[in-house]
């Protein structure tokens, strides 16, 4: 079995990293900062922005600069055990 085991994360950035699957999940489509940001009871964007650096740093959701909405998850996926 091959399975990639990611750095561990925060309790805020795994409900941050839940409400993207959530979200993407509901619509197929990605979210924005500032639905991020909402999410986490009106946090700043900035404190949203770090949170999202962090979990693409590490492998947990992707974006496409410069396009609105464009932050997915990363499904982790193992071969089948």
């Amino acid at each position: 079995m091959t399975t990639t085991t990611r750095p561990p994360i925060t309790q805020r950035q795994r409900a941050v990293y839940d409400f993207i699957c959530k979200r993407y999940a509901e619509t197929g489509s990605g979210v924005g900062v500032r639905e991020i940001s909402e999410s986490m009871g009106a946090v700043s964007p900035g404190a949203s922005y770090c949170h999202l650096k962090y979990l693409e740093q590490r492998g947990y959701v992707r974006r496409t600069p410069g396009r609105a909405n464009s932050i997915l998850p990363i499904v982790e996926v193992s071969d089948g055990d």
